[in-house]
């Protein structure tokens, strides 16, 4: 693999905890990759190197690299793998240490909230402040101490936190079940608690990489530390992108790093191979504006970038422009595929596509709905999820009328109603159907159901939906809710692709347990759409790259948000994003604003202010 001269001595170095500021466009997954097949070649096991990525399509990725390199076959490097994959691997090893028996159900987010809805209305609050709860809860665990956090920040609207984390945290327990954010703080629990299990891990770890540092929150930071041993971790990431607070990641353990390991080693890698050095420039004077970096002088031998800003008195007039530009550039051969309209926030991408639609311009949207999060694959998995964990009452309630049985909201009421101690929904219904307490259609509609779940609780996954639809005729059913022929067939392509998926699972436990952990990949969303000009949030084009990008809406409240202007730390972030979003451009980057946007008068971002006194 040819390196840089600076991707070549962070590769090289062995010795003490190291730290490498990678630029945008710097090859910072090429040099993580080298430095893996360095590792191997210089003795160390691929079985004992753990790799951290934050998405399981980079892990992916990074095993098909690492198997090119090394020579060594895929199944060689089994902790190539994202923070959770790998602390669910450590949580199934140990689980019944922490009272959970095998296997663990991974609650969804749609498990999570109706959960939490239900623990609201039985605490007499609205069941509108789901979303509030459920992202405070969230929070406080990644933190690594939820009852801290909560002595901050008590309440959701009036709901008290605490009190529902605790009914949340004993109803998970009661399904034998943790959420995404569990896998992590129970596995730090285990880890911190229990010295002979971390002594184990850190045996077994010979070697520790992170990629995107800059992403990791204080419970990634705290993992880490309680595997690490004898100085050998190797971080790339570049805190000019921090761009995720609202995930929880905390920059400074990226800022901090050399305090923290007197020792450590820093290389830069400041050469860009992506985009001009024009652009590479800009970018670079821009972020010159925060206080809180790690320095570097990024550069690109690359030559002939076009920079332009533009102002427009409505929002329509920058969309209608952005669209005419688009068609002058494609017909100089640069294709749609290559370009991207990039938003701070998703509002801003309704007139774009309303001009692209006149104009005929094909576009897709990124970071639409997450593939695991449509309604047929919602469906379909909840029958899997019902059959082999029984305590799972979000799923069993979403089945047990799909496709319509004609048991409704009383007839789940009435089964609530007649359970006992810990007893399950579906224990309820078993107990009903004892009793022959239901009316006949509704007693053949239970009935059928749960012989269903019965036949397909041992069945390979891919049989088990086939088995579900065939009995259910699933496919009828979903005619039935699709809004035409084309959405029709986008479903059925979308069932086809779980069936292929299943497949490569023995077990239902297994694929869904990679279901979770995927569903929760920040880019596994899929492409929404036929392809052509790309529209996104910056947040979502992060790690991409374009030919030609535009960057719109560029005002005082919509980029920097309103949100941030009372902060310094959350308006640095801004201009964080405004750097991730110029250097997503190869050569062309067009910045514009418009002083009427929905009817509400708007002054242009100071970001534009200073991009243009660099250009003058």
């Amino acid at each position: 693999m040819s390196l840089s001269p600076q991707q070549q001595a962070a590769v090289d170095y062995i010795g003490t905890p190291t730290l490498v500021v990678a630029g945008a466009g710097s090859g910072k997954t090429r040099t993580l990759t080298a430095k893996i097949d360095h590792l191997v070649r210089s003795g160390y096991h691929p079985e004992r190197i753990l790799a951290i990525t934050f998405t399981n399509k980079a892990a992916e990725e990074m095993k098909r690299r690492l198997t090119r390199l090394t020579g060594e076959p895929v199944y060689r490097f089994p902790w190539v793998r994202t923070y959770h994959s790998a602390c669910l691997q450590i949580l199934k090893a140990h689980c019944k240490t922490l009272g959970y028996e095998p296997p663990v159900q991974i609650f969804a987010v749609h498990q999570q909230k109706k959960l939490i809805q239900d623990i609201l209305v039985g605490m007499n609050y609205d069941k509108k402040h789901t979303p509030a709860v459920q992202a405070g809860i969230s929070n406080a665990k990644n933190t690594g101490d939820p009852l801290r956090y909560f002595d901050g920040r008590p309440r959701a609207f009036r709901v008290p936190l605490a009190d529902v984390y605790d009914q949340y945290e004993k109803a998970l327990k009661a399904a034998n079940a943790v959420d995404f954010d569990n896998i992590l703080l129970m596995t730090r629990n285990l880890l911190r608690d229990h010295p002979e299990i971390r002594n184990r891990y850190q045996e077994l770890f010979q070697f520790i990489l992170c990629d995107e540092y800059q992403d990791t929150n204080d419970l990634n930071e705290e993992i880490t530390g309680l595997l690490l041993k004898n100085g050998n971790l190797f971080a790339v990431g570049d805190d000019w992108q921090s761009i995720y607070s609202f995930r929880m990641s905390n920059v400074d353990h990226f800022l901090s790093f050399s305090r923290k390991y007197p020792d450590a080693r820093i290389f830069r890698l400041e050469q860009n191979f992506r985009s001009v050095d024009e652009i590479v420039q800009v970018a670079n004077a821009l972020i010159a504006e925060n206080r809180r970096k790690m320095e570097k002088r990024c550069f690109s031998e690359l030559q002939g970038g076009v920079i332009e800003i533009h102002e427009f008195y409505t929002d329509r007039e920058e969309a209608d422009w952005t669209a005419r530009k688009i068609e002058n550039l494609h017909g100089m051969g640069i294709s749609l595929n290559s370009m991207a309209v990039l938003y701070r926030t998703k509002f801003c991408s309704l007139s774009f596509e309303q001009s692209f639609r006149r104009f005929g311009i094909p576009y897709r949207m990124l970071g639409g709905k997450g593939f695991f999060e449509r309604r047929e694959i919602l469906d379909l998995n909840a029958y899997l999820a019902a059959a082999v964990f029984d305590k799972d009452d979000a799923s069993f309630e979403r089945i047990v009328n799909v496709p319509k049985r004609g048991i409704g909201p009383g007839t789940i009421k009435k089964l609530n109603g007649m359970r006992e101690g810990g007893m399950s929904l579906q224990g309820a219904v078993l107990k009903a159907l004892e009793k022959k307490i239901l009316t006949p259609k509704i007693y053949n509609g239970l009935k059928g159901v749960m012989a269903l779940l019965a036949d397909i609780r041992a069945m390979s996954p891919e049989a088990a939906l086939r088995e579900v639809m065939a009995r259910v005729g699933y496919m009828e059913y979903m005619r039935g809710y699709s809004s035409g022929d084309s959405d029709v067939i986008a479903r059925q392509e979308n069932i086809e692709q779980l069936l292929y998926a299943a497949a490569r699972q023995e077990t239902i436990v297994d694929y869904l347990e990679e279901a979770a952990l995927i569903r929760e990949d920040r880019d596994e969303e899929e492409d929404d759409g036929p392809g052509g000009v790309n529209l996104s949030t910056v947040h979502a084009a992060k790690g991409l790259e374009f030919h030609v990008v535009f960057v719109v809406a560029c005002e005082e409240s919509l980029f920097p948000h309103w949100r941030s202007m009372e902060s310094p730390a959350e308006l640095e972030e801004e201009r964080r994003l405004m750097y991730v979003s110029m250097t997503r451009s190869e050569r062309y980057l067009y910045l514009s604003s418009a002083g009427s946007r929905k009817g509400q008068y708007n002054r242009r971002s100071r970001f534009l202010d200073e991009v243009e006194a660099l250009l003058m």
